[in-house]
């Protein structure tokens, strides 16, 4: 995919517009990373999963939304309901760009190859000219990933250290067509969670301040039913 990122500056783009509901219905992506502070929400609408990165063996937390870019579960949303959607589709067009020196909040940018982006004509909200709540709300989501990064990279170093990761196990059957088995996920595995009644004080203290997220994410794999329909 094409970028070309620029910082918003308010007079530089005096006359941008914005279809915010174009630009997040561009996005095909099959796996979207989120962070826990989403988990209670998205918990039950898609499949929260740890996938793992090949090149350094790290676990990351996303959400599943499909098994291919010709469909996936945000067809079937309003994306205009901001409650039922991840972050990081909230926050499209806008990206994180990093802060200066010395500064600590990271600066907003703009890709202005998203579609749904049109200077000074079309159709859209004009983001410097007229109070936009799609506007604030995909800057509010901006600014909640960016807090949320450090804190989701700590659960999961938690759910590691407390080995309660597992391989998902994964097949999606659709009537006349072979299965499709779902490769490279990973899950809480509830059944080690049992085991942890027996384990030391530590690990039980440890395990009590995830212990909603764990539940919350476990949770939401009942959502994995949903992905027969789409990929039918």
């Amino acid at each position: 995919m094409n970028t070309s990122i620029e910082i918003l500056d308010d007079r530089q783009h005096r006359e941008l517009n914005i279809d915010f509901n174009q630009a997040r219905r561009a996005s095909r992506k099959e796996l979207i990373p989120v962070v826990i502070s989403e988990f209670h929400s998205l918990m039950f609408h898609y499949p929260i999963v740890f996938v793992k990165n090949q090149e350094t063996g790290e676990f990351a937390c996303s959400i599943l939304l499909g098994v291919s870019a010709e469909a996936n579960l945000l067809d079937q949303l309003n994306l205009q309901n901001h409650d039922d959607l991840p972050l990081n589709i909230r926050r499209l067009p806008f990206v994180s760009v990093a802060p200066p020196a010395g500064e600590d909040r990271p600066l907003v940018g703009i890709n202005k190859t998203s579609p749904g982006i049109n200077i000074g004509k079309g159709e859209g909200d004009y983001i410097f000219k007229q109070q936009s709540d799609a506007f604030d709300v995909a800057l509010a989501a901006l600014g909640e990933l960016y807090d949320g990064f450090d804190k989701t990279k700590d659960y999961v170093k938690k759910v590691i250290e407390l080995n309660l990761v597992s391989k998902l196990n994964a097949e999606i059957h659709s009537p006349g067509k072979p299965k499709h088995v779902l490769e490279g996920l990973y899950c809480v595995d509830i059944n080690k969670v049992a085991e942890l009644v027996s384990a030391d004080e530590a690990s039980k203290n440890t395990f009590l301040e995830i212990a909603t997220y764990v539940y919350a994410q476990n949770f939401s794999l009942y959502n994995m039913k949903k992905l027969a329909a789409i990929a039918s």
